[in-house]
């Protein structure tokens, strides 16, 4: 009897260590999960920026903001408000991504137009000009843009803030029909 006891207490340990030992995976399985997601959405990018004078209060606004999210930010200028051409800034930061030297690109000028213009220029780019919610995550979705072009002139600066943080943190879909497409805008880039 006292055999028995003993068993049946050592049998009843056991199965207690056995439900606390798969309750931990359990834990730790969920627990993964979501440090592998925060860890994804978090991911730490290398981010060119540029703009010119129409653009340059957003830019100083968006690289503070890319900076406080822990991004590594290149700020090719312009420096000032003082009148300059958008060109050389759209081709620096184009050619930054373009060469992989940048995850992604950021151009703000007057209206995002002459900067998105000067930046598709160069091979590999897909730079889209943006100023709402909708735009900036479908150009990502099925575009997979690596420039955003916006206005400062258009749009206040909390917008461009929402803007790129949408921009930022979506991803590109990768399904077949938009790889489709960006595979035809690739061999287009190469018609001379």
């Amino acid at each position: 009897m006292i055999l028995y006891k003993r068993h049946k207490l050592i049998c009843l340990i056991y199965i207690y260590f056995i439900r606390i030992y798969y309750i931990g995976i359990v834990f730790l399985f969920f627990f993964d999960i979501i440090v592998v997601r925060v860890y994804i959405r978090s991911e730490i990018m290398k981010i060119a920026i540029g703009a010119d004078h129409g653009g340059f209060l957003h830019k100083e606004a968006i690289v503070r903001f890319l900076r406080d999210n822990g991004h590594e930010v290149r700020d090719f200028g312009t420096h000032s408000q003082d009148s300059t051409d958008y060109n050389e800034y759209a081709l620096d930061v184009a050619k930054s991504v373009s060469n992989k030297l940048y995850d992604r690109g950021i151009l703000v000028c007057g209206t995002g137009v002459g900067m998105s213009i000067m930046a598709n220029k160069v091979v590999g780019i897909r730079a889209a000009l943006v100023h709402d919610l909708f735009t900036a995550e479908a150009t990502r979705l099925h575009n997979d843009s690596n420039v955003l072009t916006m206005g400062g002139r258009i749009i206040s600066i909390d917008k461009a803030l929402e803007i790129v943080k949408i921009w930022i943190d979506t991803d590109f879909s990768k399904e077949d029909r938009h790889v489709r497409r960006i595979d035809k805008i690739s061999e287009f880039s190469e018609i001379k």
